[in-house]
């Protein structure tokens, strides 16, 4: 049921989107002032069962042009409700004050007598309403004078009195400005004079939304969630209790309903940026956006947008929001082409509500790529660098220089090159001795070089040298044995194979 409900009313409130101002302002009375005119009766007085009631009605004023065609007499009864007494054609048009016209003479559905519209008649004194009318049926107003009459048992009598008090309406909005969609909102309305008794009610054109007492402190009505962007434009009535004492009033409120904001920047390929881009100074961007205020304007135009680069106030780009949802898109903005390097924001604001969106971005070196490299240098260099050396240099000088230096080198360093390395010096012996390690005839020369270097007077540099020989057979033997080792276990199928071979 409520949903049914909620339909109906966002059904109702789709008919009424403002086509007024979007600045909130309180509206004129709906019809004329006509408070102050007086009214006569002819007869002043009578019984309650004559039909009809009187024979004349005189107003000192003039009907409001449009509503001249008719007149209608009514009376209000015991419970607030009026009752038609006579429909009075006679002496129309009703546009010259004074205004007189005659009731027929005879009884009808449109001529009746006091005691016909009452059940029972009571005592008391009631209100006698004079209301203009069009014969066009589209106009709604009621333009209205008033008088009254007291009833004493079955006898009336025109009661002089002071003509009703004007009211006068007062309506804010709360938030102030617009609301978002999907979110409730609030009236809040007073009435002047302070003193004046009665209800205030809001209605969306036929669907009341609230109604409440008046008190002087001033009265609040929620107006429940709206679901569709627009600008909605509620009726505000004051109904006063004792209409003889004060006149109704009516006013309207335009009220804007914005979209939810969302904002959309493109580069100049159509590639959507987030998340604080770097952009080049100069570059070309389609901006788009909702949450503006709606509305219709001469040219059916919501609030203007501006684009604006950091505090600067000369835009960038301007364009209208559409009227419908306050949005727009692709709006073309181009950056300086001198932007200086840092962090800058595009400022998107509604000119009228100051409703404000921005989008940060960067000029210049992005953080990210700094971070991207600090990263992949420092790996590359310990992963790549590091590994090499570990693993080409340490293996070769293990495999090769190292067995050669141990076998050869070593025994020479130890006969002849450790005294040589040691006076001669250990960085000629580590640099050349290491890198000759690949080879072991290099490594052999190395050593005997960085022997002479060390002293070439030195005796130990020809036990050195007389070494040789022998090493280097040995080496040779070493090498083959290893060769026939490496054939066996190849031809045997163990070479990088694990568990037992056909042959076992």
């Amino acid at each position: 049921m409520k949903r049914r409900l909620h339909a109906a009313l966002l059904s109702v409130l789709a008919l009424v989107l403002g086509t007024g101002a979007l600045v909130l302002t309180t509206g004129e009375n709906a019809h004329a002032d006509t408070s102050a005119a007086t009214v006569t009766l002819n007869p002043t007085a009578g019984s309650v069962t004559d039909a009809p009631a009187f024979s004349q009605i005189s107003v000192d004023q003039a009907c409001p042009a449009g509503y001249q065609d008719r007149l209608d007499v009514k009376i209000t009864l015991p419970g607030g409700t009026d009752a038609l007494l006579a429909r009075v054609t006679d002496g129309a048009p009703f546009g010259t004050a004074p205004i007189t016209g005659k009731l027929p003479a005879l009884a009808g559905p449109f001529n009746r007598a006091i005691a016909t519209v009452f059940k029972p008649v009571v005592d008391g004194t009631y209100p006698i309403h004079v209301v203009c009318v069009s014969s066009d049926t589209t106009k709604t107003d009621t333009p209205t004078f008033t008088t009254s009459i007291e009833i004493t048992g079955d006898q009336w009598a025109q009661k002089a009195a002071t003509p009703p008090t004007a009211t006068a309406l007062t309506v804010t909005a709360d938030p102030a400005g617009h609301q978002q969609v999907d979110k409730d909102y609030s009236l809040h309305i007073s009435v002047t004079p302070a003193d004046a008794v009665g209800t205030v009610t809001v209605a969306f054109a036929a669907a009341p939304v609230g109604s409440v007492a008046w008190t002087s402190g001033g009265v609040s009505i929620t107006v429940p969630r709206i679901s569709a962007p627009g600008v909605y434009t509620p009726t505000v009535t004051f109904t006063p209790t004792d209409p003889l004492k004060y006149v109704s009033s009516t006013t309207t409120l335009a009220y804007p309903i914005v979209a939810e904001p969302t904002l959309v920047v493109q580069n100049d390929s159509g590639d959507t940026l987030q998340d604080t881009p770097t952009i080049a100074a100069g570059a070309k961007l389609k901006v788009s956006a909702q949450g503006f205020l709606p509305g219709a304007d001469a040219q059916g135009n919501g609030e203007d947008v501006a684009v604006t680069l950091d505090s600067a106030t000369t835009a960038l780009a301007t364009t209208p929001a559409k009227a419908v949802d306050g949005s727009f898109s692709g709006l073309q903005v181009s950056l300086p082409s001198d932007l200086a390097d840092g962090a800058h924001t595009l400022n998107v604001t509604g000119v009228t509500s100051g409703i404000k969106q921005p989008f940060a971005f960067k000029v210049g070196k992005d953080s990210s790529g700094d971070t991207s490299g600090t990263t992949s240098g420092t790996s590359s260099g310990s992963t790549a660098g590091d590994t090499s050396g570990s693993t080409a240099g340490d293996t070769s000088g293990s495999t090769a220089g190292d067995t050669s230096g141990s076998t050869a080198g070593d025994t020479s360093g130890s006969t002849a090159g450790d005294t040589s390395g040691s006076t001669a010096g250990d960085t000629s012996g580590s640099t050349a001795g290491d890198t000759s390690g690949t080879s072991g005839t290099s490594g052999t020369s190395a050593g005997s070089g960085g022997g002479t270097s060390g002293g070439g007077n030195s005796p130990l540099a020809a036990t050195g040298a007389a070494g040789i020989t022998s090493l280097s057979v040995l080496a040779l033997l070493l090498l083959g044995g290893g060769g026939y080792a490496v054939y066996r276990v190849r031809r045997d199928g163990r070479l990088l194979t694990f568990g037992p071979t056909p042959r076992d």
